[in-house]
């Protein structure tokens, strides 16, 4: 079981004790180490590592991320510099639970430091809150799905990321085995220390924590440029003009991603294909996690989404980017739907733009059915029982033949659309001899 194993460095660290623990006991995995670029001395590391990344303006959450990032293998663990390795055994790695947060208990190198040590054990134990020091070991795909390290916080990053698992029902899996940390930050002043992390951790707890969600909101996307994306469109019309369109749209999603997240209860993510990863990454920056699937066909997409999701969540979302009129609102309604299993959101063209299930019935038919023709609502809901279908239909856009109706239903709201859809209108008033010969 191969890990990256991800290692932070601020602008002041000079003690590089770990990487000789590292280079004996861990040879056989990853090293990725993240630098903030005004460390000098750390540079000597470049060559006896597997990746060096130099970090500008670095904070220890900013350094963690770029190294998920980075990372080419599957498991992830985050480890401080100052941690000490010596008790950990590889054989440790076999006790990963790759659903979960897997972390180890505390030592410090100092014994006058036994109840702190004490303290952290009994918070990680009793209440599901390790921190990093303790080291985090999980799947990328979980981390990702989780959502990054908040980049603007400059202490408690550690913190605030369980929380944010903690929000959509992940669990903490603890290894019993000890990681030994640095007392340097004790020794001048043990006692008033001791009371400042304590604080600091009552704090953070006032600060972070999250109630639990029920529902997530799957917001499928692909990246505007990519050939792949309105293959039908860029048969006939300019690649620039698609390529606008396209972003004319993912600006639409954006507002209402961002009007949603007023919403506490709700977990938002973004889903890509992997090959449009890069892409997936940036945009997943203003939702909170995102969900690469392994995927090409829609059904089976949309199939993987569900069966992850309903790990965690009572109801899953799932939400096209390709629909102009779809609002904040009307996503955030379909969750209001109780005499339903199924609420389905119609398109002009026979399919369907939003489905909201709670049912795992709907797993046997997702990926049975013929996406991109005129039937596919039809042919999903009859193999369906216990579904609502909203009585509006909506307006997407695969063909060229869809802008017309598109344009003529702004050029109508003209006056009430919001600026991002006049945008979209103002583009396509622009290029009307493009789709309306």
């Amino acid at each position: 079981m191969k890990l990256s194993i991800i290692i932070p460095i601020g602008h002041k660290d000079q003690n590089f004790e770990l990487f000789d623990q590292l280079k004996n006991k861990f040879k056989d995995h990853e090293i990725v180490v993240a630098s903030s670029s005004q460390n000098i001395e750390a540079k000597k590391l470049e060559e006896h590592v597997d990746q060096f990344l130099t970090i500008e303006n670095s904070t220890r959450a900013k350094a963690l991320n770029a190294g998920a990032r980075a990372a080419n293998n599957s498991l992830l663990w985050f480890v401080h510099l100052d941690s000490d390795l010596s008790l950990i055994d590889p054989s440790d790695f076999e006790k990963i639970d790759q659903e979960k947060i897997n972390t180890f208990l505390l030592k410090f190198n100092d014994k006058k430091l036994k109840l702190n040590a004490k303290g952290a054990n009994f918070r990680t134990k009793y209440l599901g809150l390790p921190f990093g020091d303790q080291s985090f070991i999980i799947h990328k795909q979980l981390f990702n799905f989780i959502g990054e390290y908040s980049a603007g916080l400059y202490e408690g990053e550690d913190h605030e990321f369980v929380w944010k698992a903690k929000k959509i029902g992940i669990k903490i899996n603890i290894i019993e085995n000890f990681i030994i940390s640095s007392n340097e930050k004790y020794i001048s002043k043990p006692i008033s220390q001791t009371l400042i992390t304590l604080s600091k951790t009552v704090s953070q707890i006032l600060k972070f924590r999250k109630q639990r969600t029920t529902s997530v909101i799957c917001h499928f996307i692909k990246d505007p440029k990519s050939l792949k994306s309105k293959t039908r469109l860029r048969k006939k019309l300019t690649e620039k003009f698609v390529n606008d369109l396209n972003e004319g749209l993912m600006g639409i999603v954006t507002d209402n991603i961002k009007e949603i997240q007023s919403n506490k209860s709700i977990h938002q993510i973004t889903v890509s294909e992997k090959i449009h990863k890069d892409y997936a990454l940036e945009f997943s920056k203003i939702t909170d996690g995102l969900y690469l699937t392994s995927q090409e066909e829609l059904g089976r997409s949309m199939k993987e989404v569900v069966v992850f999701n309903f790990k965690y969540f009572q109801k899953v979302v799932i939400v096209g980017s390709d629909i102009p009129f779809l609002t904040a609102k009307d996503i955030t309604d379909c969750l209001k739907v109780r005499s339903a299993k199924n609420t389905f959101y119609p398109t002009l063209d026979g399919g369907f733009c939003l489905l909201a299930t709670s049912d795992n019935k709907i797993l046997n038919v997702l990926d049975k059915i013929k996406y991109g023709t005129d039937s596919v609502l039809e042919n999903l809901t009859k193999n369906i029982s216990q579904l609502f279908i909203n009585n509006k239909f909506y307006q997407d856009i695969d063909v060229k033949e869809d802008l017309p109706k598109v344009y003529k239903l702004l050029k109508e709201k003209a006056y009430s659309i919001n600026a991002t859809r006049k945008k979209l209108y103002t583009l396509l008033h622009s290029n009307l001899e493009q789709f309306s010969e």
